[in-house]
């Protein structure tokens, strides 16, 4: 059985020793910042491909690289899709690795400039990680559960360093009321799931605060008029794109 964790470690030692800009994202990246939080028997999961973002101008680069660690491009899949996502498979070609560029894009969109990038050297910022889970309409889990570890061990503050940035989790939010609409109902969902868990109490009822903190601080920040105009619409609009079925068990964030 591949271990994915040692997988992880080894494709990020090569992109750092090439100087390629690759971020972890999804389930990995939390148990990465989570290493206590994700082993606990309520939390804990499997990791069965790895996901990652990259930002232009580097995702120029991403064939070369993934080839010279021995990948091999999803030739179909990034022709068609390439100039924003790209699939590797392995070496086994048992897993694959998949790459979001510049943003990731499923129920909602959360974009990534090469600067925002490299505020955490091995994963993208706690904020978007966050956000990444929360903009699942469809939520499962296995995302409950990376939410719950992500909150019990970071705190909400400013700066990204081991922080979940409010500034920049609630930014996106307050210009997109549908982005908004859908992680205001996964916070409700999270908490009611919270002692389902299986986590400590104590854990637990720290993650739940956040939760609730999370909650209070979009309903009191700022909306942008488009944010506005199109809280007056509400529901009777489609407001997030759900993923085609056809392309879910290829595509799917781990």
């Amino acid at each position: 059985m591949v271990d994915m964790r040692a997988e992880c470690e080894r494709i990020l030692a090569a992109a750092s020793q090439q100087q390629v800009l690759l971020r972890v994202i999804g389930g990995m990246a939390v148990h990465l910042h989570c290493p206590e939080a994700s082993r606990l028997p309520g939390l804990a999961r499997d990791y069965g491909d790895l996901d990652f973002v990259t930002a232009s101008p580097d995702d120029q680069r991403m064939r070369a690289f993934f080839e010279s660690i021995g990948f091999a491009a999803n030739a179909r899949f990034n022709a068609l899709q390439g100039a924003n996502r790209m699939i590797f498979d392995s070496p086994d070609s048992e897993w694959h690795i998949d790459i979001f560029i510049n943003k990731f894009h499923m129920c909602h969109d959360i974009r990534f400039s090469h600067e925002r990038l490299e505020q955490d050297p091995i994963t993208i910022p706690l904020a978007e990680l966050l956000l990444t889970k929360l903009q699942i309409v469809s939520i499962n889990p296995k995302d409950v559960k990376d939410i719950a570890a992500l909150l019990i061990e970071h705190p909400l503050g400013e700066g990204d360093r081991e922080t979940i940035n409010l500034r920049r989790f609630l930014e996106p939010l307050c210009q997109d009321w549908g982005f908004y609409t859908t992680v205001q109902a996964n916070l409700e969902k999270v908490l009611q799931l919270m002692n389902t868990l299986g986590a400590p109490e104590d854990q637990a009822e720290r993650a739940a605060g956040k939760l609730a903190e999370l909650g209070k601080r979009m309903a009191a920040a700022p909306k942008t008029t488009g944010w506005k105009l199109r809280s007056l619409v509400g529901k009777s609009m489609a407001w997030y794109e759900e993923p085609e079925d056809a392309a879910r068990a290829e595509m799917k964030l781990e």
